[in-house]
């Protein structure tokens, strides 16, 4: 154990400040052992150390305190032989290194039993020492150095708006890339309209992927520091993917090509008059769709295909048909369309199709859980059966084959 005059003192001086662990109680006086100190330590850990962060000192001069709950007299002459082993585990415990705290012992005066010195109270010191107790200590160390090198990057700027989130973020970032992080945020401050990509900054080490993993910290830290977090960037245009089903579509001219990706802005622009519209949520079912007689098909880029209700044509088509996976962000996405798109209907997105390919589908690692509106009755009841097991068939498991009958059968019914 690390005991020190100055733990003590802090823990009743008037220059610490006390963080008293919140009332919990799994059983009144259920004495507490070195093992539940450790499961609170982390609980803890995990719970302040953004605040901790925040703070000046970052967190030294909190002092924590969790009650033991020893046993009355009445309740230890039921259990004597438990009570010597739980003051017999508090006498034995071994204090990892850096970590200073005390144990706060009593003497009661038992009728029955006699003078008794029970452990009452842990004392701990700093948030250095519960992030040693919670097994922590590398990874606290790591989070306040970044911190202290964030400071001395912008030493008259006050990084509390910044910090949250960093816990996460400070995982995924080396040594290096710190400093690359704060040249980043530098550059942007400095050239706050710059209209360039994310691969075109003049930052050693840095391109789009880089960006992209890290821009929730670097669009904190340039909000902190100007009060914006616009980067200044220009994005790359959403580009979907096309395939002329039918070269007998209304308004495609003759050097309109059959196969192509464009933009929302660009698709407009064509004055294509299709009968049928076809969004697909993925890229393979779109190059391996067979031929339909006045259809166009389109790559729906999973979320983005709403954006598709810009495009006259699409927007207009006398039928407009989407095909997605079937699990829960398939059904979510098909609610985004449709949306947007009221008169949207869906392909092989039913409980019949579920339950022929059942056999491929496999357990959907993250469902999406929330409501999900713009839904059918049949839709409905598939969302539930995704829903009772994780279940997802993604579309490239159905036959092309099944698909393509389901298709004609699709287009019969609407010419019949």
């Amino acid at each position: 154990m690390t005991t020190s005059a100055s733990a003590h003192g802090s823990a009743h001086g008037t220059e610490g400040r006390s963080e008293q662990s919140s009332p919990r109680s799994l059983v009144h006086n259920l004495m507490r052992s070195p093992e539940d100190m450790g499961a609170w330590a982390q609980t803890r850990y995990r719970g302040s150390q953004q605040k901790w962060l925040d703070m000046a000192d970052y967190g030294e001069y909190c002092d924590f305190t969790l009650p033991l709950h020893p046993p009355t007299e009445a309740a230890a002459s039921q259990g004597m032989d438990s009570v010597a082993r739980w003051i017999a585990q508090w006498r034995q415990m071994a204090w990892p290194v850096g970590c200073v705290a005390r144990l706060e012992w009593r003497t009661v005066n038992w009728q029955s039993l006699g003078a008794q010195q029970l452990p009452v109270r842990v004392w701990v010191q700093g948030a250095s020492s519960m992030a040693t107790l919670a097994h922590s200590a590398k990874s606290w160390r790591r989070l306040v150095a970044t911190v202290d090198r964030l400071r001395q990057a912008w030493p008259h700027q006050e990084l509390g708006g910044a910090l949250p989130g960093l816990t996460t973020d400070r995982e995924s970032l080396d040594e290096g890339e710190l400093d690359r992080l704060i040249d980043v945020v530098n550059w942007l401050v400095e050239n706050p309209s710059s209209g360039m990509l994310p691969r075109q900054l003049p930052i050693p080490g840095v391109d789009s992927k880089w960006l992209e993993k890290h821009r929730a910290l670097v669009e904190r830290l340039k909000a902190t520091l100007t009060n914006s977090s616009d980067l200044g960037l220009a994005s790359s245009p959403l580009r979907f993917g096309v395939r002329l089903l039918d070269e007998d579509v209304s308004g495609v001219s003759d050097g309109d090509p059959r196969a192509f990706s464009a933009s929302v802005a660009e698709l407009a622009r064509l004055a294509w008059r299709p009968v049928w519209v076809l969004i697909v949520e993925n890229s393979q079912t779109l190059a391996a769709l067979p031929s339909g007689p006045h259809m166009v098909a389109v790559f729906g880029q999973g979320k983005d295909a709403a954006a598709l209700a810009d495009v006259p044509w699409i927007a207009e088509a006398s039928h407009l048909l989407y095909w997605g996976d079937l699990d829960t962000h398939g059904l979510h996405i098909l609610s985004l369309v449709r949306k947007a798109l009221p008169q949207t209907e869906s392909l092989l997105m039913d409980e019949v199709t579920l339950e022929r390919f059942i056999a491929l589908a496999v357990i959907e690692p993250k469902p999406f859980n929330a409501f999900i509106g713009h839904l059918t009755e049949p839709e409905m009841r598939v969302l539930a059966r995704l829903r009772e097991n994780n279940t997802r068939l993604e579309q490239e498991r159905i036959e092309m084959g099944y698909a393509q009958t389901f298709i004609e059968q699709r287009l019969h019914r609407s010419s019949s």
